[in-house]
């Protein structure tokens, strides 16, 4: 299974985004979005949101189901 980042990585892709475009969508700095894609950095939540957000793609809380005891 790919990570998250991946995925927005691989959407990005598909969609023929660059980190230039995808930062003049955002207002996230350039740089910031190619540190994310190379693996040196992570976003805090409300950038990946803007990501997310840009690319279609919905950035939630993954559902677990509890243990039964």
């Amino acid at each position: 299974m790919s990570g998250f980042r991946e995925i927005v990585k691989r959407e990005a892709g598909r969609r023929g985004l660059s980190c230039y475009r995808l930062g003049k969508m955002t207002g996230l700095r350039i740089r910031s979005i190619q540190a994310y894609f190379a693996g040196k950095t992570d976003m805090t939540g409300e950038r990946l949101a803007k990501l997310c957000d840009a690319l279609d793609l919905e950035l939630r809380r993954k559902q677990t189901q509890r243990k039964r005891r």
